[in-house]
């Protein structure tokens, strides 16, 4: 995972304590068709966001994922 790749999508998942917008970014890398997972909290409220803008994004690797399980 060395990049983010153009064409992603995102999903609005909810608001958190703060009432900020938490969107999902995901996608399957075009390169080596491994998932691509992350997080982003919006500081405006907003309700969409581009998804190719992941500027801010938090994403989720195995090893990440693997310390949650």
């Amino acid at each position: 995972m060395t990049k983010f790749h153009p064409k992603m999508n995102n999903a609005l998942v909810g608001r958190n304590r703060r009432n900020s917008s938490i969107f999902l970014y995901f996608q399957l890398c075009p390169e080596c068709e491994e998932p691509i997972v992350g997080v982003k909290e919006a500081t405006g409220g907003e309700i969409y966001m581009n998804p190719n803008n992941v500027d801010g994004l938090i994403p989720l690797t195995k090893e990440r994922r693997k310390k949650l399980q």
